[in-house]
């Protein structure tokens, strides 16, 4: 985009010095030579732009910087052989500096500056003079010489080309980063509204899960008076009981936590008992996954204030590890004063570069009847209360997950 506007100012660039060039060597001889290929130069590079244009790779801030140097260039050029600074044509290398200021790194910004200011100084000793523009007011100039306004000329063109550069890519950055913020918050805003949407199926798929769980309890109970509880069937039924039961308590504490005091002012307690109490909850809920846990003895000093969707995203990750992994997952809470740190590692196949890529920002999942919904409320739950989220591969190949928490509810 930037090197399409630069081509097309580039055009009109060379129109004007062609109507220039034929309407002052009409008043004063112009060297033709130089000027003609100078601007028949321009006009080249032009025409390959067109065709660069036309390519899909993206421009780079290299290429831009290129093709700016070389208008500056050229224009310096131009000015060397038709009168140096006198040449009113000259103050056009500001327009490449400006160009610069607004769309390239202030680096390159910077040097087109510095380049641009120690032409336009050097065009001050070192030219062709035109005598179109050499003023004839005997008392202030010599001919040949370069006079107290050529030199305050210079002094305007340096001033102006460092206030450019300066408050242009001051200006450039904060849009930069205003623009940055905004599609933060836009990515945020959509994270939201998907999270709405998963919470208000999740609240009626609770209430519709009551009748079929009694439903299922009420039976059971009956199986269960028909079988011994020493034979093979009643050990069964009685996982099945108390896995209905764990059911049952499931949605007692979602309707709990809808309680707007809990929510917003969740309880304090001692940092080795949240964990210790998460994990047993989710060992009940997993009885078949084998966790290697330790919990840090710098736990018992602290207290944490945690909201109660973050004992949820715990479990997701939880789940996601046992899942995965074909013997069994360490799981390993310490805290640095500040933060609660999870690392919980799992010996599966890990995740793919697509895979950790879109976690976090939308649904995606890596098992075949997964829906994707854990690691995404995962990472929305932890970051909307101040925590981060990494995945990584670990030592074995499997999945590092690490989870930063602050000790307080933020």
């Amino acid at each position: 985009m930037h090197l399409r506007h630069l081509v097309i100012i580039r055009f009109f660039l060379i129109l004007t010095l062609l109507l220039a060039s034929g309407i002052v060597s009409r008043f004063s001889p112009i060297p033709m030579w130089p000027v003609a290929t100078v601007t028949l130069s321009l006009l080249a590079i032009n025409l390959a732009s067109l065709y660069r244009i036309s390519a899909t790779q993206p421009n780079q801030h290299f290429e831009l910087a290129l093709h700016l140097l070389i208008d500056i260039v050229a224009v310096a050029a131009l000015a060397y052989y038709t009168g140096g600074v006198s040449n009113p044509f000259l103050s056009y290398i500001l327009v490449p500096v400006c160009i610069a200021a607004s769309v390239l790194p202030s680096l390159y910004a910077w040097a087109l500056s510095a380049l641009a200011i120690a032409l336009y100084g050097a065009l001050l000793f070192w030219f062709h003079p035109l005598d179109i523009f050499v003023p004839h007011n005997s008392h202030q100039h010599h001919s040949m010489g370069m006079n107290v306004h050529m030199i305050g000329m210079w002094f305007n063109f340096s001033l102006s080309a460092l206030l450019i550069s300066f408050f242009i890519v001051r200006m450039t950055a904060t849009v930069r980063q205003h623009q940055s913020e905004l599609n933060s918050l836009r990515e945020e805003d959509l994270r939201n509204e998907q999270l709405i949407g998963v919470a208000t199926q999740a609240a009626g798929t609770a209430h519709e899960l009551g009748t079929p769980l009694s439903t299922i309890k009420v039976l059971l109970n009956e199986m269960a008076s028909d079988q011994e509880p020493s034979s093979n069937i009643g050990k069964d039924i009685a996982v099945l009981q108390e896995q209905i039961t764990q059911c049952g308590n499931i949605l007692q504490r979602l309707r709990q936590r809808a309680d707007i005091e809990l929510l917003t002012n969740p309880e304090a307690m001692p940092a080795s008992e949240y964990c210790r109490q998460l994990l047993d909850h989710w060992q009940l809920l997993r009885p078949e996954a084998t966790t290697i846990s330790h919990l840090s003895d710098a736990l018992k000093g602290c207290a944490v204030t945690m909201h109660p969707t973050i004992e949820q995203a715990i479990i997701n990750v939880l789940n996601n590890a046992a899942d995965a992994s074909t013997q069994s997952i360490n799981v390993h809470v310490d805290t640095d004063g500040t933060q609660l740190i999870w690392r919980i590692v799992d010996d599966g196949v890990g995740l793919t570069h697509d895979a950790k890529r879109l976690i976090g920002k939308q649904p995606v999942s890596t098992k075949p009847d997964g829906l994707g919904i854990g690691l995404f409320l995962t990472h929305a739950s932890i970051q909307r209360y101040g925590g981060t989220v990494t995945l990584e591969t670990s030592e074995n190949g499997g999945t590092l997950t690490t989870i930063n928490l602050p000790l307080g509810d933020s």
